[in-house]
Order: C-alpha cells, then structure tokens, then sequence
C-alpha cells in the first residue's frame, strides 16, 4: 500500500505524519487490496486557527473511495475523515459482496469475505440506496458557456450536455466555493 501525505499551503510535522502512517495503516485489515491512501491537508487561511480542510482518497483495483473533513486540528480533521471512511467502506464492501452473491461480480472479492469487520456494529443498519426516478432527456450540441447557463435557468447544481466541438458528453457542475467544475470522459 503505498501512503502519500501532502500538505498545500502548510508544512506537515513529523509527528503528524506518523499519526497518518499509524491510523491508515489499519484500512489494510478492514479492505484488503489498497493500492494507494491519500492525505492531503489544505490550508484555508493565513490564520493558524483556521479551519484545514482534510482529504483523504483510497484507491482499490478500479474503485475510488473519498472523503473530506474540515477542522482547525488536523489530527482530530484525520480522525473524523476516518469515521466516515469507515462507513464508506462498509457500504462498498457491502455492495461488493451483495452483487457476489448475485453472481454479478467474480470471485475476485472473495478476499473481502476473509477481511475483518469494522470496529463499530452500524455495518448492518446501512440503507442501501435505491433509484427511485429514471428521467429521460435530449442533448443538444451546446458550448460549456451555454451549460452553465441553462445549469443556472434550471436552478440545478449539474447539468448534463454534449459539446458542440467534439461531440461528447460532458457534466458541468457547481462546486462549494461558487465557481464551476466540468466532467468530461478521457480520450
């Protein structure tokens, strides 16, 4: 499992760092497979008691887990970013296995079935999320400009649209901090 720590705006301590090597080196046991953990610690502020926004990303195989806290301390941002991993991967383990028994997915995750429970017992209370609507819409070859503008005229936070220039399809998006994001396939 290969641990990268990276600290933007803000020098990382060694003592830090052994914090992070510690705690995400228990993630093996829970998911077996990590390929990478990533931290990465943002600073917001100039001030030393702002808030630090925290990210932590695994990648497994072909499957991307992340989540984010924010908090002045990054150690207690590392312990909460910790908690809701947990519970992230109690819900992919849960949806691997699931489909296993489906016969949807091969054997290849049978090493998730030998892993080790996770250390709080809300596994089983998870809700598996369910689609409840299927919308069907047309696309139409529009710039990204033209997104974002019918994003705003429809009040929603995504828009789906295909580009005038080549052709595909591409997701624009509103993010936390007011600006826009876009999602395009890679070539």
């Amino acid at each position: 499992m290969e641990l990268t720590i990276q600290g933007h705006g803000m020098e990382l301590g060694n003592g830090f760092e052994n914090f992070v090597r510690r705690k995400t080196g228990k993630l093996e046991r829970y998911l077996p497979g990590i390929e990478e953990v990533r931290v990465e610690v943002t600073r917001q502020s100039a001030k030393e008691d702002a808030p630090k926004q925290l990210e932590l990303t695994i990648r497994r195989r072909r499957t991307l887990l992340r989540v984010e806290e924010h908090n002045a301390d990054p150690f207690a941002a590392l312990d909460a970013a910790l908690d809701k991993m947990n519970h992230r991967i109690a819900r992919y383990k849960g949806r691997r296995m699931d489909r296993r028994h489906d016969g949807a997915i091969p054997d290849e995750d049978a090493e998730l079935a030998q892993a080790e429970a996770l250390p709080f017992t809300e596994e089983e209370n998870i809700a598996e999320p369910k689609v409840v609507r299927i919308k069907n819409f047309t696309t139409v070859p529009m710039s990204t400009d033209e997104a974002v503008e019918q994003m705003e005229l429809l009040g929603h936070d995504f828009f789906v649209f295909m580009h005038a220039d080549d052709g595909t399809i591409k997701v624009v998006y509103r993010r936390k901090s007011g600006d826009y994001g876009m999602l395009q396939p890679e070539k």
